[in-house]
């Protein structure tokens, strides 16, 4: 038994298992702790696909058409998520700037680009150089993305000055909020496992290393 591939540690408790064939679909957990050991998902390839190719359409709308129309006292006031960012920036707010751009405009869209190049490729069973590089820099990258903070604290400035102000809801509102659900929901839908499984199936194998070669 090679413990480098039949052995498995929970993620609870660090108890070591012997690895076995997941079913698609279905939860196993730790005998020791109750954790989920292995959940194995179905389609998760062509899910995440499809997720990323709907991100991707409602990024643009999202992010640069205004979200919300406030008027009070006889004026009006709009503005998108990419105005917010202007904003600080003008107000020399650099550092505010700086993390609502990296957090709610460039790393949502590096992440769902990353996630439709490295779907699409093992889709489609195409390799890369840089396949493996691609998926580990999503799955990182996937900490950092934090578009349903913002939306949570647009929720709540929406309810301080809803007594204040008349508000009307803009087409960005929505597209922000399906956004924000298809980032979510390509969290949710990702099995690495299975990434990691057709990767490995798709890439070349290793040049084999001849007599001359060894000495």
């Amino acid at each position: 038994m090679n413990p480098t591939t039949d052995l498995i540690a929970c993620h609870g408790c660090d108890l070591l298992l012997t690895k076995i064939e997941a079913v698609a679909g279905k939860k196993h957990f730790c005998p020791r702790c109750h954790s989920v050991l292995i959940h194995k998902k179905v389609n998760s390839i062509n899910k995440v696909l499809a997720i990323s190719i709907s991100g991707l359409i409602a990024y643009i709308p999202a992010i640069f058409l205004p979200l919300l129309t406030l008027h009070t006292m006889g004026m009006s006031q709009s503005g998108s998520i990419f105005d917010a960012f202007l904003s600080f920036y003008n107000q020399k707010y650099y550092i505010v700037a700086t993390l609502v751009f990296i957090t709610s405009v460039f790393f949502p869209l590096l992440n769902l680009s990353l996630l439709f190049s490295v779907s699409l490729q093992l889709k489609f069973r195409r390799y890369s150089q840089s396949l493996p590089f691609l998926f580990r820099a999503a799955r990182h990258l996937d900490e950092w993305g934090m578009p349903d903070v913002y939306l949570i604290a647009l929720l709540v400035t929406i309810v301080k000055i809803s007594g204040i102000a008349t508000i009307d809801y803009n087409i960005g509102f929505f597209c922000f909020i399906f956004l924000v659900l298809m980032a979510r929901a390509s969290t949710s839908a990702l099995d690495p496992d299975v990434f990691w499984e057709r990767i490995e199936e798709i890439s070349p194998p290793p040049p084999a290393i001849g007599a001359h070669d060894a000495l």
